[in-house]
């Protein structure tokens, strides 16, 4: 395509150099060129096409439910949405899931526990799970449960190690069964008793 200038130029016309930005300004305002005509016009055609198939496709679609219910349509419809949340809320659930037992995890291997089950066992894992900070909260937990049973400690909760419990028990020196463990109301002396006789709540035991 030839330049304006170069055709007025051709025809024995210049245009003062002063004078060429605003007649440039000029021509680029109220003319076009068949380049960018052209352009326009296949970018509209370009888009009537695109309009034409989305009708095409729309109208092919109503076509596909001729004669079908619409009732189970919408019921076929509601129940894979639903099996889709469900699965989302799954693969929620188990992924929180084992980001808490990672945190439980190493935090009862940090507190030196001896027996995870026996620890998990004695803790409210429930609350735990449900905490906004589970590792300050896990961490505290485990603290009280070491102060209150230090058998499940390494330390012994910081205090003297004696021999073993599970020859000691109840009235008499008489060891305790689970079930009479499990009845103890007060919820501190419960938990301090299950980790004196912790060998009764592991391994089925």
């Amino acid at each position: 395509m030839r330049n304006i200038h170069t055709i007025l130029s051709d025809l024995g016309v210049s245009i003062p150099e002063d004078k060429k930005a605003e007649f440039d300004k000029a021509v680029a305002e109220n003319y076009k060129t068949i380049a960018e005509y052209e352009k326009k016009v296949n970018r509209l055609t370009d888009d009537l096409n695109a309009e034409k198939k989305r009708a095409d496709d729309a109208a092919n679609t109503l076509k596909g439910f001729e004669g079908k219910d619409f009732e189970a349509i919408t019921r076929e419809r509601d129940e894979w949405k639903k099996k889709h949340d469900d699965a989302i809320a799954e693969h929620q659930r188990q992924q929180e899931e084992r980001e808490f037992d990672s945190v439980l995890e190493s935090a009862i291997t940090n507190a030196k526990g001896k027996n995870p089950k026996a620890i998990k066992a004695l803790l409210d894992l429930d609350h735990l799970r449900s905490s906004r900070n589970q590792e300050k909260d896990v961490k505290a937990a485990l603290e009280s449960l070491r102060t209150d049973s230090g058998y499940l400690f390494d330390d012994n909760g910081g205090k003297p190690n004696f021999a073993d419990p599970k020859g000691s028990g109840g009235s008499g020196g008489k060891p305790m069964t689970r079930e009479e463990i499990m009845s103890i109301s007060d919820r501190t002396e419960r938990r301090a008793t299950m980790a004196k006789y912790q060998h009764l709540f592991v391994k089925g035991e």
